[in-house]
């Protein structure tokens, strides 16, 4: 019997959790640091082992082959992405129970990033562009794991968790059961290394301490993105930037006037929340003030470093010189 219709067979028998905040938590250490990219490994073992659980996954049987199988077993990496992403083998089995035919689907692109060497060898490029970069970097391991379409990616004690469902989508995926957010952030496995470089630059900024704002937040997404941009030669939120480079002055204005706060869920981690423009859009706003800092700067090795280390978010904007598109 296929994957399909095992998963067709128990669809609707668990109930989903509750949808868990996509904050990444940055660690900038390791047990051992590792300033060295050469000596970083790619580790893809959670994913075979995730299609072994649900190949013989049953409606009775589902959930606890999956937290045996796979969620026990798991590597270190898995280990970090359960709380808020994962949770446990029947949090899981009733993500993929609600979504049979796209996680059916998707086998083949998961499968694949062990043995893709375009998608390793542009991963690989990004670690070195980093280091040449920013000398300071620290490299942690990169693990790849299958989660519950929540979560593209995130930092962890054991290193970079990156969510392979997020990105494995082909011509064929079905999407009619996703959600509007699911459907705008799940990409190729062309997507793999910008994700794996955003993260990476996550890994090397300070913890935020105190009352975050939301323009601190967004910085701190921004950053990641931009930087991530200029190491990988991609980024994860295209559409953000689509829809706002096309409204940057209006969008500009009401940022504005909430930056201060630290209510963040009208431009970060929505979820499926936003339905006039894309969700999100907090990460655009950091990207353009990281760029319009590094565009002035005629030391671009210093404002790399000050992209990434800055706890001063007013006063970094206000260096950025940034206006919302404003001369």
């Amino acid at each position: 019997m296929s994957v399909r219709t095992r998963l067709r067979g128990w669809r609707g028998a668990f109930l989903m959790a509750t949808w868990p905040s996509l904050v990444a938590v940055p660690l900038a250490a390791q047990a051992a640091v590792n300033r060295d990219p050469g000596r970083v490994r790619l580790v893809t073992e959670d994913i075979p082992r995730f299609w072994r659980a649900l190949d013989g996954a049953t409606v009775l049987n589902a959930a606890d082959r999956l937290q045996r199988i796979y969620v026990d077993s798991g590597t270190a990496g898995l280990q970090g992405f359960l709380r808020g992403r994962i949770v446990s083998g029947r949090g899981l089995a009733g993500t993929v129970a609600s979504r049979p035919r796209f996680y059916a689907s998707i086998r083949h692109a998961t499968m694949a990033i062990d043995s893709a060497p375009e998608t390793r060898s542009a991963i690989r490029a990004s670690l070195e562009r980093l280091a040449a970069l920013y000398p300071a970097a620290v490299f942690p391991d990169v693990y790849f794991l299958i989660g519950r379409l929540n979560s593209g990616g995130t930092t962890g004690q054991a290193g970079l968790l990156i969510g392979a469902e997020m990105y494995a989508r082909g011509p064929d995926t079905p999407l009619d059961e996703l959600n509007g957010w699911e459907r705008a952030v799940t990409a190729t496995s062309e997507a793999v290394p910008w994700i794996v470089a955003h993260e990476l630059i996550h890994y090397q900024q300070p913890r935020l301490e105190g009352t975050v704002t939301l323009l601190a937040q967004s910085l701190r997404e921004g950053a990641a993105d931009f930087v991530g941009e200029l190491i990988s030669g991609g980024m994860i939120n295209r559409i953000q930037h689509e829809y706002g480079d096309a409204h940057e002055a209006a969008l500009w204005e009401e940022f504005r006037g909430a930056m201060a706060g630290t209510e963040l869920g009208a431009w970060l981690y929505q979820g499926d929340a936003s339905k006039d423009r894309p969700a999100d859009l907090g990460y655009w706003v950091g990207y353009k003030i990281a760029k319009a800092y590094y565009d002035r700067s005629a030391d671009k090795a210093t404002a790399i470093r000050r992209i990434l280390t800055q706890s001063d978010p007013e006063a970094f904007l206000a260096e950025s010189g940034y206006r919302g598109g404003a001369r």
